[in-house]
């Protein structure tokens, strides 16, 4: 009876894996591990898991091999409150020097290769340049001025929206800048992530993005952020 009734309780918790330096395409044969008790863990043949948790605080670890060597990680804590479905993407990134390891028996990507000087090198040139990218993402969101009560004097004329742009975008870019659009040009974000089936990472991301080309201001309002679409000159 107690089996059944934690199995009612449980939610589930599934998500999309990516490398830090590619957001459209899954990330496939990653260990993906949990430390609910017992323990979870899935081999990611297609780039996505799922686990089934009670209401509690988790661990939740990936990890990605090449040659038998890790090439990305991540850590993320999460917290279940109630039963339901929830989307947690997993961003992964070259690993610190702290984490770097070998596969040892478990092969799943081939022989074991010993750990040259050059391997060593590479991965961390690929750590510096990853490190730089979050560092001037983050100093250039921070400097950003926010204009006060801007939020509620902006009105983007429909014709003024530059049509050609949204054709040279990505799939995954144009489909949010496109129902932003339809939002009337004016969405906070916390409903920009209820139309779309990726996770809260990736949306954040995409609008990261969105804002470097130009086409979308996003607007801190309290605790949530409003999301703009930009009038084209």
């Amino acid at each position: 009876m107690t089996s059944l009734i934690a199995s009612a309780q449980a939610a589930t918790v599934y998500g999309t894996i990516y490398e830090w330096s590619d957001l459209e395409t899954p990330l496939k044969n990653t260990i993906v591990e949990v430390n609910s008790t017992p323990s979870q863990y899935v081999v990611s043949t297609t780039g996505t898991y799922s686990f089934n948790l009670s209401p509690g605080n988790y661990l939740i670890k990936a990890k990605y091999y090449r040659n038998n060597i890790l090439e990305y990680a991540v850590e993320d804590d999460i917290r279940i409150e109630k039963e339901g479905d929830f989307v947690h993407d997993l961003l992964l990134f070259p690993p610190t020097e702290s984490e770097y390891e070998y596969l040892a028996d478990l092969n799943l990507t081939g022989d074991l290769e010993l750990k040259s000087e050059s391997n060593l090198k590479y991965y961390i040139i690929v750590l510096a340049l990853a490190a730089l990218f979050i560092l001037l993402w983050m100093k250039k969101k921070k400097n950003k001025p926010i204009e006060q009560g801007a939020e509620e004097t902006i009105e983007i004329p429909p014709e003024n929206i530059a049509k050609t742009k949204i054709k040279e975008l990505p799939e995954d870019l144009r489909g949010i800048y496109e129902l932003i659009l339809k939002k009337g040009g004016r969405v906070t974000q916390k409903e920009l992530r209820k139309e779309v089936k990726y996770g809260e990472a990736k949306v954040s991301l995409l609008i990261a993005d969105l804002e470097n080309r130009g086409l979308v201001k996003k607007i801190k309002k309290g605790r949530a952020n409003i999301i703009i679409a930009e009038a084209q000159k």
